[in-house]
C-alpha cells in the first residue's frame, strides 16, 4: 500500500500545482517512511515550507517545493488512511464474523483487520493483542483517539477464552496503558451467553467504570451467529431470557453509579430480543456508539416524528412502494411505515427480508444480500410497486455492491423494479425524502 491521491480538494494547493488522482506521494521532506496519516499530518500541519516528493501516473518523479500558511492542508485525499499494510488479528474468537462467511466471496470480506490506526480513522474495533514495540512507541508519542477497543470480558481467563488467546486477559493492563497515556477509547462487549454476560459482565462494567475518563463509552452487544459455523466452538444465541438478563445487569450498574448514565449501552437488539420499549432519547447521551446499534431506533424514531407536522395529507395520484430491511429494521421502521401509510393515496409496504444468504438467526438489514433480496421477492407480484427502497447499510461502503457481490444494478433489472438507496440510514429527512419523491411523477 502506498500514499495514492484518491481526489483533489478544489480550489486547493494541491489543484493549484496540477496534482492528479492517482499520483503517489513518496516522501514529505524527506520522509520517505510515511505508515499512515498520521505521519502525513505531523509533516504537514504547521510547516511553512514543503518538499513533496512525488510519482505520477506515467511513472515518472517529480519534487514540489511548496511555501503555505502553517495551517493550511495541501487538499490531497487519499484512497486509505493506511500507507503501509494493515495490521492483522491474531486471535481467533469463535464469533468473528469473518470465520463465520462462506468460501467463494471477495479475498478483501475474508481480511482479519486489527489495526490501532483503523481504529482512529475508520472507528474500526481493536483487541490490543497484536501491538509491536513500534506500534508502543508510536501510540505513546502521536496519542491517536479516541480508540474502538473490544473488551468483551476484563476477567482475565473468560476473555483468553473469548479470543482463544493465551495473551488475551492483559486487558486491564493494556487500557490502564492507554489510560496513563491520556489516550480515550470507546470499549465493547460483545456478549455470548454462559460466557461474558452474567458475573464476567458485571465485573467488566465495574473494572471499566475505573478507567473513565479515557474510558468514554462501554456498548453492550448480543453476539451475531451465523449458519456457517462448522469449525467453530458452539455458541448459544442471545434469546428473550439472556436478553432480559443482560438489560437486568446494566441497570443495576447504573442504579449504582448514578454518575455512569452516559457511560454504558445496550444495542437496540436487545430490548427488541426482550420485547421492552427502548430508552428515551435523552439517555444515550451523544450517541457515542451508533455504528455498534446504540440508540440507532431511537434516534430515527424521534427524527422522524419531529419531522411528522410536515407530511402532506395527501400525494395525488396513488402508488405503492416496497421498503426492505432486517427482521429488526422492521420492527424499528414499522410505526413509521404505519404513520406514513395514513397519508392519502400513499402505500408502504414494509418487508423483513429473510437471510438465506446467513442464516435464520441473522435479524439485522446490515447483512441482507442481494440474493436474498432476489430469494424473496421473485416469489411476489411486484406490478404494483413504483420502486423499493433500501437502507445503505445493505451495501459495502462507498458502492452499490452487496455483501454476496451482487449489485443494486443488478438485483433491479432482475426484478424489473426501480431501487432507491437512503445513504444515512439514520435519517429519517432523507427516508421521507425517498418516499415522498414520486408523489409528483404520473402513474
Amino acid at each position: 500500500m502506498k500514499a495514492i491521491v484518491a481526489s483533489i480538494t478544489p480550489d486547493s494547493l494541491a489543484e493549484e500545482l496540477g496534482l492528479q488522482p492517482g499520483d503517489a506521494v513518496l516522501a514529505v521532506n524527506g520522509a520517505d517512511n510515511l505508515e499512515d496519516m498520521l505521519d502525513y499530518q505531523f509533516e504537514v500541519s504547521g510547516s511553512e515550507y514543503l518538499e513533496l516528493l512525488v510519482r505520477h501516473n506515467d511513472g515518472s518523479e517529480e519534487i514540489y517545493e511548496i511555501e503555505k500558511d502553517p495551517d493550511d492542508d495541501l487538499g490531497l485525499i487519499f484512497t486509505s488512511p493506511i500507507f503501509t499494510p494493515i495490521r492483522t488479528c491474531n486471535n481467533a474468537c469463535p464469533f468473528c464474523f469473518i470465520d463465520q462467511q462462506p468460501e467463494g466471496l471477495r479475498p478483501s470480506l475474508y481480511v482479519k483487520d486489527d489495526d490501532y490506526r483503523l481504529s482512529y480513522f475508520a472507528n474500526t474495533y481493536i483487541t490490543l493483542t497484536n501491538l509491536t514495540s513500534r506500534d508502543r512507541e508510536r501510540i505513546s508519542r502521536l496519542r491517536p483517539g479516541p480508540l474502538y477497543v473490544s473488551v468483551h470480558s476484563t476477567v482475565p481467563e473468560v476473555r483468553r477464552q473469548a479470543l482463544k488467546n493465551a495473551k488475551g486477559g492483559e486487558i486491564m493492563k493494556e487500557l490502564s496503558w492507554l489510560k496513563s497515556l491520556e489516550v480515550p477509547y470507546h470499549c465493547q462487549l460483545v456478549i455470548c451467553p454462559g460466557l461474558t454476560d452474567g458475573d464476567s459482565l458485571r465485573q467488566s462494567l465495574d473494572d471499566l467504570y475505573t478507567l473513565r475518563p479515557e474510558a468514554l463509552s462501554v456498548a453492550v452487544v448480543p453476539v451475531g451467529l451465523t449458519q456457517y459455523r462448522d469449525k467453530l466452538s458452539e455458541l448459544t444465541p442471545v434469546d428473550q431470557q439472556s436478553a432480559e438478563g443482560v438489560i437486568g445487569i446494566v441497570e443495576a450498574f447504573k442504579a449504582k453509579h448514578p454518575d455512569a448514565a452516559d457511560f454504558v449501552f445496550l444495542s437496540d437488539e436487545f430490548y427488541f430480543k426482550a420485547g421492552r420499549e427502548l430508552p428515551n432519547y435523552q439517555e444515550y447521551g451523544d450517541f457515542p456508539q451508533l455504528d455498534d446499534g446504540v440508540g440507532t431506533a431511537r434516534m430515527l424514531l424521534e427524527d422522524f416524528f419531529k419531522l411528522e407536522k410536515e407530511l402532506p395529507h395527501s400525494v395525488g395520484e396513488p402508488y405503492n412502494l416496497l421498503v426492505l430491511t432486517g427482521k429488526l429494521g422492521a420492527m424499528i421502521l414499522q410505526p413509521i411505515a404505519t404513520r406514513l401509510n395514513q397519508i392519502d393515496g400513499l402505500y408502504i409496504d414494509l418487508l423483513a427480508v429473510k437471510s438465506k444468504f446467513w442464516g435464520d438467526s441473522v435479524d439485522v438489514a446490515g447483512l441482507v444480500t442481494g440474493e436474498d433480496i432476489l430469494d424473496q421477492l421473485s416469489q411476489m407480484d411486484l406490478s404494483g410497486y413504483r420502486a423499493a427502497i433500501i437502507p445503505s447499510v445493505m451495501l459495502k461502503q462507498s458502492t452499490e455492491d452487496f455483501l454476496d457481490g451482487r449489485t443494486v444494478a443488478e438485483v433491479s433489472q432482475a426484478l424489473q423494479l426501480p431501487f432507491r438507496v437512503v445513504n444515512d440510514s439514520y435519517s429519517a429527512r432523507e427516508l421521507i425524502e425517498k418516499v415522498l419523491q414520486f408523489q409528483a411523477l404520473p402513474v
